[in-house]
């Protein structure tokens, strides 16, 4: 497959397509509960995988994610009104029930009529404060035993946002080590993130090794720590998942959910093994790393949908308010929280020709070392993705969700290469596997 034609596959999320059938295959996280916060409240749109969807809470309690448009004429179910069976349309007064079924014809009195119509729903379920959604054919797999999932509420709390860029932008992110030395980084102070230990301040340069897993890859940045070394291992689980190792602050991780082609949702994931503590809530309380400081709306995406979400005070639209005063060798970046000076980056890097500019022209990058864990990543994708075959054994892999209970890590140690690392370190990394 040309080069061209592989980034052309990874971009692409709607149905039908490669990356689009692989984020079908999972667990979605789609709205968080509080954004449907009664029974029979107001409803709210969505789009997933270029998408349009509409999520409701029954009169009854029941969570439905349906399509945003009623079968008759199409209309908009957002402006209907939902009640005890489900949503009903303000144009003609169809009502359908959580499962897509209509149930109610306000200007067609023949009930075989009605029996036959039925708009696309999709499989819900709520777990963690989360609204889940299953997009795929047939069966979903086992809901993913992430170790966080089944924790109490204060020990656990998850947030998401707007990224105005491919999902793909984002989720390579995750996996760039090295930028944390720089972007985040006072070289004045050497104070860094504070999920790093200081020795991502002095060593700016980490050799990056990554090792595939039965779920995706596993990627570990190796820095020089006095006379040992400071690793810090972080999961990628397909399709779009990551779990960020932390040295004081609760253990962190995204998801990168696809709107479409040329947006995503971000989810920003945290757990601890007690209560969350002040010192991390007050921290991201001001919006200095995840989530950025942000406004619950709708709002209107350059492929025209509207969507109701949280949408960061600091966008392109305003240079992500960039301190140019501020910005000098002890304060580089000038822009105000980590997630705000990560998108900064990755919503505005050189657009493939022909889009509208969300979408990055990979063949025009120069990778070197440090970029290993991102060509390991895509290949990873494009692997299983390869075929129906290939996709089919990672839908096997997953399928009893236990491929998704995994953990990073944060360590100094005196082991220097990452198959011994590995080998030592497997029952923190991955808890349930059984003893050898």
């Amino acid at each position: 497959m040309a080069m061209s034609d592989q980034f052309e596959v990874l971009s692409q999320v709607s149905k039908g397509t490669k990356v689009g059938n692989l984020f079908r295959s999972v667990w979605l996280p789609a709205i968080l509960s509080s954004q449907l916060p009664k029974p029979g409240g107001e409803p709210v749109r969505v789009k997933l995988l270029g998408e349009e969807l509409i999520a409701f809470r029954n009169g009854k309690g029941t969570v439905g994610i349906t399509q945003a448009n009623c079968a008759h004429r199409l209309a908009p179910l957002f402006y209907g009104r939902v009640g005890d069976q489900g949503i009903r349309c303000a144009y003609h007064g169809w009502l359908y029930g959580t499962d897509g079924q209509c149930l109610e014809m306000q200007n067609e009195p023949d009930p075989a009529v009605c029996a036959k119509v039925k708009i696309t729903a999709y499989k819900v379920v709520e777990k963690a404060d989360i609204i889940w959604v299953y997009m795929g054919e047939g069966e979903p797999p086992a809901f993913p035993k992430f170790p966080w999932i089944d924790l109490p509420k204060s020990q656990r709390n998850a947030t998401v946002w707007l990224q105005e860029s491919s999902w793909l932008q984002g989720i390579e992110g995750e996996l760039d080590s090295s930028h944390v030395s720089i972007l985040h980084t006072n070289p004045a102070t050497m104070a860094t993130s504070p999920v790093h230990q200081h020795y991502s301040a002095t060593d700016l340069s980490p050799k990056i090794l990554a090792k595939n897993t039965p779920v995706g890859i596993l990627a570990a940045a190796r820095r020089n720590a006095d006379d040992k070394f400071y690793w810090r291992v972080s999961q990628f689980m397909l399709p779009a998942f990551s779990s960020i190792p932390s040295a004081d602050f609760p253990i962190g991780g995204r998801a990168f959910i696809p709107i479409d082609d040329q947006n995503a949702y971000t989810w920003d994931f945290n757990y601890y093994d007690k209560d969350l503590p002040q010192a991390f809530l007050d921290y991201v309380g001001k919006g200095l790393a995840f989530p950025p400081q942000s406004n619950y709306q709708s709002y209107k995406l350059n492929t025209g949908t509207i969507i109701d979400t949280w949408i960061p005070v600091r966008t392109a639209t305003n240079n992500y308010l960039i301190d140019r005063e501020g910005q000098s060798l002890s304060s580089p970046t000038g822009i105000h929280g980590l997630n705000d000076q990560d998108r900064a980056m990755q919503e505005a890097m050189l657009p493939l020709q022909g889009t509208s500019g969300r979408v990055v022209d990979r063949e025009k990058e120069f990778l070197v070392a440090a970029d290993i864990a991102i060509v390991r990543a895509r290949r990873r994708i494009l692997e299983v993705v390869r075929d129906e075959a290939s996709l089919q054994k990672f839908r096997d892999t997953i399928k009893d969700g236990s491929a998704y209970c995994v953990k990073p890590l944060d360590v100094v140690s005196d082991l220097d290469e990452i198959d011994a690392f590995v080998k030592k370190f497997d029952r923190e990394l991955s808890p349930q596997l059984e003893p050898a």
